[in-house]
């Protein structure tokens, strides 16, 4: 059985699952723990490339990346296309677009993660029990450092939050023009520019379980208000696009 690594609460990994699931193709799912599951990355980079997730392994092959998988779900699996030949160059634009507003949506995730205690208690991995969370928030402080290190977070997340990711969601907007999809037929712009909301205001736990913390920190009021649209946008392609996912 195919597994996939991933970090639930991150849009790029919610990017690689949504296809997986569209497409139909079965897999287990496994937590990637920051620090401690790093020597697996490293085992399946590309030479030359620092290990991330998401990364799927089938038999001794991995694939890494949202987009790489995405494209391997495509070819493998069954159900429309995600990726339709006519839509290809637009498609890879609004990746970008999205692979650049997550990055910044990383570094302001992990800035507020430090803020609220009861999110760093729900980032702890599954495995612990609840006795031990609490006395365990600083490993949570711990991991989310390391990333932000490792992914050489912006200093101002806040800044680079209204620098990067507010004209990006201008520009989904403009794409959008009242429309449901950005390419005419739901495709995988759609599901990279939905992504781009979760740090403005989260999904429903329904479909990415966060916790009342990390709920709260990673919802930006002012911003869920300014493009109130988009979100509704975004809840209605989950309702009419998105399966359930099974398991974490």
């Amino acid at each position: 059985m195919r597994t996939l690594v991933g970090l639930g609460y991150s849009g790029w990994t919610e990017k690689a699952r949504w296809a997986l699931d569209h497409h139909r193709l079965a897999y287990r799912y496994r937590e990637h723990i920051p620090l401690m599951g790093e020597l697996r990355l490293r085992l399946h980079a590309p030479s030359g490339q620092r290990g991330s997730v998401p990364l799927l392994l089938d038999g001794l092959k991995g694939t890494m990346g949202s987009y790489a998988i995405a494209q391997w779900a495509e070819r493998e699996g069954k159900g429309t296309p995600l990726f339709p030949e006519a839509s290809l160059p637009e498609i890879e634009q609004w990746e970008q677009r999205s692979d650049a507003m997550l990055r910044v949506g990383r570094a302001y995730m992990v800035q507020r993660l430090m803020q609220f205690p009861e999110a760093q208690v729900e980032s702890l991995p599954p495995f612990i029990p609840g006795f031990a969370r609490g006395p365990l928030k600083p490993m949570a402080k711990m991991a989310a450092l390391f990333l932000a290190n490792k992914h050489e977070a912006a200093a101002d997340p806040e800044a680079a939050l209204l620098a990067t990711v507010v004209p990006g969601l201008e520009q989904l907007r403009e794409g959008l023009q009242g429309r449901k999809y950005l390419t005419g037929t739901f495709s995988y712009a759609d599901i990279a520019m939905a992504l781009t909301l979760q740090f403005i205001q989260p999904v429903d736990e329904l479909f990415i379980a966060l916790g009342p913390g990390r709920r709260k920190a990673w919802t930006h009021p002012a911003l869920a208000e300014r493009f109130a649209d988009l979100v509704r946008w975004r809840d209605q392609l989950y309702t009419e696009h998105r399966p359930v996912p099974t398991g974490p």
